[in-house]
């Protein structure tokens, strides 16, 4: 059976890879038939790539963390 620590350990695991997912479609989408990113203006292309690494980087910890909680387990 599984413990509150093992489901709340899965949640955040599947949430952070949500959130990775997300992220790399929305990449994969932007990108031309050449294979660039391609960004309305300047303005835009930083703030989507500076909430895009920290969206990234949230999903990681998340995925971590729901990781250390599932072996705290153990």
């Amino acid at each position: 059976m599984f413990s509150n620590l093992d489901t709340n350990g899965l949640i955040l695991i599947s949430i952070g890879l949500v959130i990775r997912f997300w992220v790399g479609r929305r990449r994969f989408r932007r990108r031309n038939i050449a294979g660039i990113e391609v960004f309305s203006s300047y303005l835009t292309a930083v703030a989507i790539r500076f909430l895009e690494r920290f969206f990234n980087l949230f999903g990681f910890l998340l995925i971590v963390f729901g990781v250390i909680t599932v072996l705290m387990r153990l």
